[in-house]
């Protein structure tokens, strides 16, 4: 039975056995409920896949790590045994193997069993050894069943003593070694030459090994690996005869003299390579045989017993899990790859989709309830008239390389370009309770990143670019849409065209959203209510917010204010010309602003400056004057500064406006604030 561990955070100590799925996340409804405001409501999975469990991050907003390594979104990782899983604060591990910690607290652990007790128990599970006598075989011959089911039965087929396998106990101590070995290796390659190199260090008298693996086309037998004691080996030596019986029968073969075993009376090959003694077992992983592995030497003298058997049997079957697990890791690392690469040309969540099924591969749509994104350029056309074609095309990669690296961060699924444009929607693909809140801050998160790019568009002596965003929240249909032989998912509705109405109303710097985007999210946004408009294919005026902050966590708010500076001096301002400048952040908590600005030369520690808000929805101008608690510059040419503010007591009303739920009403027409 698998388990997760819990060994930090508020649920410590807990022990949680695992289903076919598991959901975790900060919700009540998950299988694992985490009470940290930090974790998302359902923020991953862990869920069964064939013969394995793999973890998958839902989008989370804070991500989910595996041993210290993030996830991929909705790209399913698979857990090995004592895979530590972090998600915030809380660090749980893995458990596949051994007993179940919960059946132990019930039944306590049972006294230690010696190798006689273990011999006397009869239908107790575990591979059998059966010893044989016959007058035709050597006095030490062996077959042993390697099927992995607990503990050891021994079954005696003549008066053979036993008392030599108290040795073979001892020595399972370095299969331990062995095994923790293997299990750090995923390569194939890699694993079967650490197979190869631990058969000659625990067997120092074998002379050969070799390893065949079953072909999964063919299912035939195919050599993949041959030693010798001193050199690698193309000519493995082996007799189909032994091969055939360890595959049909599944067991583990020994012969102390293989020159005199009857049962390879027919195998030539035994003589005419020298074969003394051998042994050979196959790889097993529940049930399924891999492969095979066979151990020989020429020495009559140092022939091979039933520990050795019992050894190399117990390597096997740890060595087959390992092989198996490259196999799996192999596969995901495969899948993971082809993941990579299809959504290189398609949104991550078709891909994903697809892939797992929940997206129908059919024509049709079913009724969906989001919030769809538009975001192009303003001005484009103009822009692109004074570039190149190829101009064009590595002005927008730069520029897409920015903003939909921000959408799929705030857990929205990108749809489509469309030349400048960009389209996304949220809570279709992937469930998302936030949705509004997310396609807010993904704009308001992309404006400010823009402004930044445009300074190294400046820098550049290049034209900057200015984005309009808009969104709008309802019920619309999404489906597969075009011909049998190709096909695009896609949302389709009057909710969808509207969000694209919107956007074509927004101006430089605006995230423009309709009062369904609006109205859940209301309480963590800085906004002005404009003027209802009347927009194509509406009946009715329309009511559409402008939303300049929204807040990012407890007291952080992210800002997309332009602003012109100047600088004070007794009072009054200083000569020389205004700056402009960008507020992307406001500590509600401790009270500073981030500005960023391209180079101001006065801008020092304890100067004093004042910032115009720069919203042409307001009739009226804020104003707000600061001190600079400090400042420093970036850049190759040392050209931007960031600075952090504090503002003076005179800006009550500008800092009332950065204030998370605060909302101004604009008395501008729309005629005056028509797209610049």
């Amino acid at each position: 039975m698998a388990y997760l561990e819990i060994i930090e955070g508020v649920n410590k100590g807990t022990v949680v056995r695992l289903r076919a799925e598991n959901f975790i996340g900060r919700s009540s409804e998950n299988t694992i409920a985490l009470s940290d405001t930090e974790v998302s409501r359902q923020h991953a999975v862990i869920r069964t896949k064939e013969n394995y469990f793999t973890v998958t991050d839902l989008g989370s907003a804070n991500g989910t790590f595996v041993n210290g390594r993030g996830l991929h979104r909705l790209v399913p990782q698979p857990l090995y045994e004592g895979d530590v899983i972090l998600i915030c604060s809380t660090k749980m591990r893995f458990r596949a193997e051994g007993q179940d910690p919960l059946a132990v607290k019930k039944t306590g652990v049972g006294p230690a069993m010696t190798l006689g007790s273990l011999a006397k128990m009869r239908g107790a599970g575990g591979f059998s050894m059966v010893l044989t006598s016959e007058t035709h075989a050597p006095s030490v011959s062996a077959t042993m069943d390697a099927s992995p089911r607990g503990m050891f039965e021994f079954k005696s087929a003549g008066d053979v003593p036993t008392e030599g396998l108290a040795d073979t106990v001892k020595r399972l101590q370095t299969m331990v070694m062995v095994s923790n070995s293997l299990g750090a290796l995923t390569k194939p390659e890699a694993l079967l030459e650490k197979i190869m190199e631990s058969i000659f260090d625990i067997f120092p008298h074998a002379d050969r090994a070799f390893i065949m693996l079953r072909d999964k086309a063919s299912r035939e037998m195919l050599p993949v690996l041959g030693r010798t004691r001193s050199q690698a080996s193309e000519d493995f030596p082996i007799s189909r005869t032994i091969i055939n019986m360890v595959v049909e029968k599944k067991q583990s073969i020994l012969s102390s003299d293989a020159q005199k075993d009857g049962r390879f009376v027919s195998g030539q090959s035994i003589v005419s390579l020298s074969i003394r003694s051998l042994m050979c077992a196959p790889f097993i992983c529940k049930d399924e045989l891999l492969g095979v592995i066979s151990v020989d030497t020429m020495s009559g003298p140092h022939a091979f017993d039933s520990g050795d058997l019992a050894m190399l049997t117990s390597i096997a079957g740890q060595a087959a899990i390992a092989i198996k697990n490259a196999d799996l890791f192999s596969a995901v690392e495969k899948e993971t790859n082809l993941r990579a690469k299809l959504s290189r040309y398609l949104s991550k969540d078709v891909v994903e989709g697809v892939i797992d099924g929940s997206i129908p591969l059919y024509l049709g749509g079913e009724k969906k309830y989001g919030t769809v994104f538009f975001c192009d350029i303003v001005g484009f056309t103009k822009i692109a008239e004074s570039l190149s074609a190829l101009e064009v095309v590595r002005r927008l990669n730069r520029y897409f390389s920015i903003t939909t690296e921000i959408i799929t961060r705030h857990t929205g699924t990108l749809h489509k370009f469309g030349g400048d444009m960009i389209m996304a929607f949220w809570n279709v693909m992937v469930e998302d309770d936030d949705a509004q809140l997310n396609a807010i801050r993904a704009g308001v998160e992309m404006q400010g990143e823009v402004w930044k790019f445009d300074s190294d568009l400046r820098r550049e002596e290049q034209s900057p670019i200015y984005l309009g965003i808009g969104c709008n929240t309802g019920e619309f249909a999404g489906g597969n849409v075009g011909g049998e032989d190709r096909m695009e998912y896609t949302v389709i509705g009057d909710q969808v065209n509207l969000a694209q109405r919107i956007e074509s109303l927004a101006s430089r710097w605006q995230v423009l959203v309709a009062e369904s985007t609006y109205a859940p999210a209301a309480q963590k946004c800085c906004a002005i209510k404009l003027p209802p408009v009347q927009v194509k294919g509406k009946s009715v005026p329309i009511q559409i917010y402008s939303v300049r902050g929204v807040a990012f966590g407890q007291n952080i708010v992210r800002l997309t204010i332009p602003v012109v500076i100047t600088m004070e001096q007794g009072g009054a301002p200083a000569s020389g010309a205004p700056s402009l400048g960008m507020l992307t952040q406001y500590d509600c908590l401790g009270g500073g602003l981030e500005l960023f600005c391209e180079s101001f030369s006065e801008m020092l520690p304890g100067s004093r400056i004042v910032l115009e808000f720069d919203l042409h929805e307001l009739s009226r101008s804020l104003r707000m004057t600061a001190f600079v608690r400090s400042a420093s510059t970036a850049g190759p040419d040392k050209s931007f500064t960031t600075a952090i503010l504090d503002a003076a007591e005179e800006s009550a009303e500008a800092l009332q406006f950065l204030r998370p739920g605060a909302c101004f009403e604009s008395s501008m027409n729309w005629e005056d604030m028509k797209r610049y």
